[in-house]
């Protein structure tokens, strides 16, 4: 029976599928199938109007009722492409200050008060190529919004508390700036297409940061903030004709700018180079490799748009599909179009690998972007990239400020104002053919410069296949201190002082015998608006071996150094000290302040020109020879004490390098040991705590498990 009934099934599904088969298509199409799908909205104009006012301010209005709001964007020729390569980061630092800083009438705290108490929104900043603006108000409130954003662009204030606090951003980010291999690779790969020097690559460092003043803000200021390089795209509930007379009123007295706008940095051509980062840290490498582009008017334009939407712009795309899913090569894969509207693209590949796949999957990259410049995409591919295309566009400009603002910008570059229906025409009426003709015309894989950033000695191969391989420095540079150059008299007297002020405090003898001491001290700080308390114990056995015990409220924390070896501990474990903190550990030991006095003998110690520091009469002595750091400590004139110890820091709350300086205000005898017993720590100048030594033990009795991990 169980056999029969498996016959009588089997024998039913052959007569249903032959009764598929016989009705034809109709009757097998899916339910999906029969859904219409309507045509792509086209992106809409809305209705505007263009003023160019007579201080040579263009305006673009767009009236919208629908709710009681104004928004406004401002485009200003301004950028840091503009400021000088020994003050990069002087532009952006600008844009954020005029806004931080507030006006000459209105300091920024004062601003932001205001402006959260009305819920609006003002911004200001400086890219590359341009600045900007950004007010959104309540309609009641239009008035007061537009005579701040006047304000600000017209009248800055660049308070230099405001100023300092832009800097120690800039200066944490430098110091982040080598943490994520991909960041690292845009930067170096810029700078290997470009040239490190070139307006569109440098970046900032310590040094460029610390060079800018007022006076550069002030000036770039001035030289750029004008009406007549300013565009305004003003969207919302308004009147027309009124809301240009509030512009005209707000901004009246605004001269326009004398200075001629320099002209566009040229783009280079440079040579295919092969660039290679070693990380050893990395288990995976990251792949950039470009070379430059072309312009949006140039008549390939849509057709590398539109073939890069097939390469790798987005998933299901050939490197995605190739290098990624069949090959297995890549954690993350794709490539940009190589298209700008100011300066000709960069047209890009890139991928995140396996270090033992590094040139595997770059020459697979390679290949499948010679594959685009030798066969014609195939029907399906077309389609499906002309239909994302369309599609993302609509949402590119789905409110009237994006539709405008890109307007300003056609404006800006010369694009005629039609250029976005041309565009779209030409992917709509794109062909396999066009689309081969662009990439053979643009796209040039032995031209890629090739920047790679991983272990290099863990790659499946040494890149060289590629082209001769150059190995890229990427050390952050530590701010430069300007010192002149050591003469044998500045060196004896330095020497001569610093013993001096050795003999002063207990004599160069006593310090070179002293066993072991140990030492408590308090500071109390303010962190955030915190005031906050933090105890340390030290305890030295002498000459390599010490206890650092940090109490805050935070928990404890342990630092050991053991002779050659040391260690940290704290709230998250244990972690040993290696290379250059290892050696931090043994250098801090020889260098400071009881440190220098027992190696006197080692150390080269210059004496510097006299100098009043505070009002009080100092001789400087800068002191190295241990390590990599200096010392720069300021014997007072009259007593040969240590006044002030400069040196180099880090910051603890952006982890950047600062100056650090340690004032003496107060000694006290201790057996034959005069040491400080009130103390101020500095960094850059700005108090961030205050020290008091509570016990001096010298010659104690340690334990010795304090130096047993």
């Amino acid at each position: 029976m169980i056999r029969m009934n498996r016959v009588l099934v089997l024998g039913l599904l052959v007569v249903l599928v032959a009764s598929v088969a016989l009705t034809g298509p109709a009757v097998a199409k899916k339910k999906w199938e029969k859904i219409e799908i309507p045509e792509l909205n086209e992106v809409k104009m809305p209705a505007f109007e263009r003023v160019e006012l007579d201080n040579g301010m263009i305006v673009y209005l767009a009236e919208d009722h629908k709710f009681p709001l104004v928004e406004l964007s401002a485009t200003i020729d301004a950028g840091s492409i503009y400021e000088p390569a020994d003050k990069v980061g002087l532009a952006s630092m600008t844009g954020e200050v005029m806004r931080s800083g507030g006006t000459v009438t209105t300091d920024g705290d004062a601003l932001d008060e205001m402006i959260e108490a009305r819920g609006m929104r003002v911004e200001t900043w400086i890219g590359n190529t341009d600045g900007g603006a950004y007010l959104s108000v309540m309609k009641e409130d239009t008035a007061l919004g537009m005579e701040l954003l006047a304000d600000i662009l017209m009248n800055p204030a660049f308070p230099e508390d405001k100023i300092k606090l832009a800097k120690e951003s800039q200066k944490a980010g430098i110091s982040r700036r080598n943490d994520d291999p991909m960041t690292i690779a845009r930067r170096e790969a810029m700078k290997a297409v470009f040239g490190a020097d070139h307006e569109l690559a440098r970046h900032t460092e310590y040094a460029t940061i610390a060079s800018v003043t007022r006076d550069d803000m002030l000036a770039f200021h001035a030289d750029w903030f004008h009406p007549d390089r300013m565009y305004l795209v003003v969207i919302g509930d308004f009147d027309s004709k009124e809301m240009v007379n509030l512009i005209e009123s707000s901004f009246a007295g605004w001269e326009k700018a004398t200075k001629v706008l320099p002209a566009d940095p040229e783009i280079p051509e440079f040579p295919r180079t092969v660039n290679v980062v070693n990380k050893e840290d990395l288990t995976q490498t990251t792949v950039i490799m470009g070379h430059n582009g072309i312009r949006a008017d140039s008549p390939h334009y849509a057709g590398v748009l539109v073939g890069n939407r097939i390469l790798g712009g987005g998933f299901a795309t050939r490197l995605f599909n190739e290098v990624r899913s069949r090959q297995g090569l890549a954690y993350s894969v794709g490539s940009r179009s190589g298209t700008g509207f100011r300066f000709p693209g960069l047209f890009m590949a890139f991928t995140m690998t396996k270090s033992e796949s590094s040139q595997k999957a770059t020459q697979a990259i390679l290949t499948e972007i010679q594959r685009m410049r030798t066969e014609e995409v195939t029907d399906e591919e077309l389609e499906r990239a002309k239909d994302g295309i369309l599609n993302s566009e609509v949402f590119s400009y789905d409110t009237k400020r994006e539709i405008l603002n890109r307007m300003v910008m056609f404006e800006r570059y010369g694009y005629a104002p039609d250029f976005l229906k041309k565009y779209q025409e030409s992917v709509k009426s794109m062909t396999k053919a066009k689309v081969l003709e662009a990439a053979k015309a643009v796209w040039h894989p032995d031209r890629m410069t090739i920047l790679a950033v991983g272990a290099y000695n863990d790659w499946d191969s040494d890149f060289s296949s590629f082209g001769p391989v150059t190995m890229v420095d990427i050390e952050i540079p530590e701010p430069a201190l300007e010192i002149p150059d050591a003469t044998p008299e500045s060196l004896a007297h330095g020497k001569e002082l610093m013993t001096l002020c050795a003999e002063d405090c207990g004599g160069v003898k006593k310090f070179k015998a002293l066993k072991s001491l140990f030492m408590v001290n308090s500071m109390d700080a303010t962190i955030q608006g915190m005031d906050l308390t933090f105890t340390t114990e030290k305890s030295i056995r002498y000459p390599g071996y010490s206890h650092y015990l940090l109490k805050t409220p935070f928990g404890n924390q342990t630092t050991v150094l053991a002779g050659e070896k040391g260690w940290a501990s704290g709230t998250q474990g244990v972690q040993d000290l290696e290379g250059e903190q290892l050696q931090a550990a043994k250098d801090e030991l020889k260098t400071d302040t009881i440190g220098i006095y027992r190696n006197l003998d080692k150390l080269k110690c210059q004496a510097l020109v006299p100098t009043k520091v505070d009002g009080v009469p100092c001789n400087p002595v800068h002191i190295s020879g241990i390590g990599d750091d200096y010392r720069i400590v300021f014997l007072r004139a009259d007593n040969n004490r240590v006044f002030m110890v400069q040196q180099p820091g880090m910051s603890p709350m952006s982890g950047a390098p600062v100056t650090q300086k340690m004032y003496i205000d107060e000694y006290m005898e201790i057996e034959w040991l005069t040491t400080a017993k009130k103390l101020r720590l500095l960094y850059d100048d700005e108090l961030f705590g205050s020290i008091t030594v509570t016990e001096v033990k010298i010659n104690p009795q340690l334990d010795g498990s304090l130096f047993v991990k």
